[in-house]
């Protein structure tokens, strides 16, 4: 994976943000010319703000761009959103609300798809405060020979920091979705149960909508499995990546977001892009971009020094200098005790 190209781009507009980016990496996509199903996997996790969601020109951006390479071959746009299955809503109603139905009508041979309602799966393993158990995937990810992961550099109030692999979560059951942190037991019935285990599913994401996030992070603050969570969240991320991973990370950060990501945060104009075939390197990138390195996010550490998955070096950059356009991010509230991912891991 070394020698993947590593695209940034810096410009006023977003759609030509991301044609300039992949375009400077034209050469690592031939595989798109031969793929016979292609997924775009968008980044839906929120019923609102909106600059917490992949925007719709976004998506027609990369459509334009796989157009030129492969006229007829059919794109699926995917999506399963944790948040409006919190909120009882199907994936559906993100879709209607974010503008995506128009993908349909305007360009041939996309479709949109949610896994909402999936009843094969593939099982994952993840480790968990009350022992190890596993998640389900979606198996039609398997239908996919193609994979395109399109999110937005976010702070995130487990791992840091979410980007491009991490989106990759959306392919998750959204009943297990949650599972994914570290803080909930096994789906089957006989399966160790945490307090969270025994909440209607949602109550965390209500209570976000209800309460100040000052009082949110300070009782996930004092509580100590949330302490013990964070230090699985980021094995978990990258033994689900292994069976989710994208040939292609795309990263919209013409407006990114700070402070209590991935839904609360606030909103940062970078007016950015980032693209590289090698998923680590890409989401490396984006973790300089909004300050940290990228051996401060465990997942990325483990899949660039463990899984051996690519690499997050600055090899073979084109566009802009990422240290020149970077920005230091506020962190999320309980990130003194997220950046203790590493203790008691073996990782250092």
């Amino acid at each position: 994976m070394n020698n993947k190209k590593l695209a940034v781009i810096k410009g006023d507009d977003r759609k030509e943000n991301i044609r300039k980016c992949l375009t400077l990496i034209r050469e690592d996509l031939d595989k798109i010319k031969t793929a016979k199903n292609i997924l775009i996997k968008p980044n839906l996790v929120a019923l609102e703000p909106d600059f917490a969601n992949t925007h719709v020109e976004t998506i027609e951006a990369v459509i334009e761009f796989i157009r030129e390479m492969a006229p007829d071959t059919p794109i699926t746009v995917g999506e399963s959103s944790a948040s409006a299955f919190y909120n009882r809503y199907p994936t559906t109603k993100v879709f209607k609300d974010f503008d995506y139905y128009r993908l349909e009508k305007k360009y041939e041979k996309v479709s949109l798809t949610h896994f909402d309602d999936d009843k094969e799966y593939i099982d994952s393993p993840i480790q968990s405060v009350v022992g190890d158990t596993h998640l389900r995937i979606t198996k039609r990810a398997d239908e996919f020979d193609y994979k395109i992961s399109l999110a937005i550099p976010k702070t995130h109030n487990f791992a840091v920091a979410t980007f491009g692999i991490k989106n990759m979560a959306g392919l998750v059951m959204r009943q297990d979705m949650s599972m994914i942190h570290g803080m909930k037991g096994g789906v089957e019935v006989d399966a160790p149960k945490t307090f969270l285990d025994k909440l209607p599913p949602g109550t965390v994401s209500k209570a976000r909508r209800l309460l100040p996030n000052w009082l949110i992070n300070l009782m996930f603050r004092s509580y100590p499995t949330y302490r013990k969570s964070v230090k699985m969240i980021h094995r978990n991320i990258a033994e689900l990546a292994t069976r989710v991973w994208p040939d292609l990370v795309i990263l919209d950060g013409y407006v990114c977001m700070e402070g209590d990501g991935p839904v609360d945060g606030t909103p940062v104009e970078m007016r950015t892009a980032i693209a590289s075939a090698d998923a680590v390197k890409a989401d490396g990138a984006a973790a300089r971009l909004i300050g940290f390195e990228p051996e401060d996010i465990g997942y990325l550490y483990y899949l660039q020094k463990e899984y051996k998955m690519g690499e997050y070096s600055l090899d073979n950059l084109v566009g802009e200098d990422i240290y020149k356009i970077r920005k230091k991010f506020r962190r999320h509230g309980t990130y003194d005790i997220q950046s203790q991912w590493q203790e008691k891991t073996g990782s250092g």
